[in-house]
């Protein structure tokens, strides 16, 4: 129990830190320095924060001046410190609006400039976000990075993917790169922030082209890319990953 307390209050305070600190960056640089907290400042507090909780994280993923939309596997919280030591530049990540409330992250997020999602229960702000972010990303303004799996109850496997970002992927005709975080399933902490002793990769995978895609086949092609994250998943553990199956 006192461990796990440690555990809870040092990944909590690591965030605080680290959105105290990219904050003063941001605005010190009136707004000049958000890739550089996105490169630099993010990876190192997190990398600390993560050493702290005997988590060891080794990222083999792909620096790239290509624009993505980068999508990744989202099985619990300690992807909140996982996500940023991937260090990509000019790279927005797209996270729900309800983490707002946890003051800590929201600080960390101002830092780095991400993009909140308005909640399924909002679908006319939940459209216009994805119109915006679309024509954005037609512009070739910057690349992001998303979970397809949204916002959900974490488990062991792959849960079932959105349809939004796949069609912003295909509207906007920019190419999907697919990263994958391998946790350990018995160090895996889930739905709660206190952290296990393990040791981490962070891995870049396949890349989708896009640019034959159709709207109206998202669901062909949203179904596919969900087949090559459970072959991920499959090769790391086993024959353990549709999370849709196992509900």
């Amino acid at each position: 129990m006192v461990f796990g307390l440690y555990r809870k209050v040092v990944g909590l305070a690591g965030l605080a830190v680290m959105g105290s600190v990219m904050l003063l960056i941001r605005y010190v640089s009136f707004g000049r320095a958000i890739d550089f907290n996105r490169m630099c400042v993010a990876p190192f507090t997190s990398r600390i924060t993560l050493w702290l909780l005997g988590v060891r994280v080794k990222n083999h993923i792909e620096q790239s001046d290509e624009q993505f939309v980068y999508m990744f596997n989202h099985n619990s919280y300690l992807d909140l410190f996982l996500i940023p030591m991937a260090g990509l530049q000019n790279t927005r990540f797209i996270i729900s609006e309800d983490v707002q409330r946890v003051v800590a992250l929201h600080l960390c997020n101002l830092g780095i400039d991400v993009l909140y999602i308005p909640t399924k229960g909002d679908p006319i702000r939940r459209a216009q976000f994805f119109e915006r972010v679309t024509d954005d990303l037609s512009k070739r303004k910057y690349s992001v990075i998303c979970s397809p799996e949204g916002q959900h109850t974490f488990t062991h496997g792959i849960a079932p993917f959105n349809d939004g970002v796949f069609k912003m992927a295909t509207e906007s005709r920019t190419p999907i790169r697919c990263l994958f975080l391998d946790i350990p399933p018995e160090a895996n902490p889930l739905e709660s922030f206190e952290m296990k002793h393990c040791h981490v990769d962070l891995y870049s995978k396949d890349r989708f082209e896009t640019e034959t895609w159709r709207v109206e086949d998202v669901s062909r092609n949203k179904a596919e890319v969900r087949a090559r994250f459970l072959e991920y998943y499959r090769g790391f553990y086993g024959d353990f990953g549709d999370a849709a199956e196992q509900n």
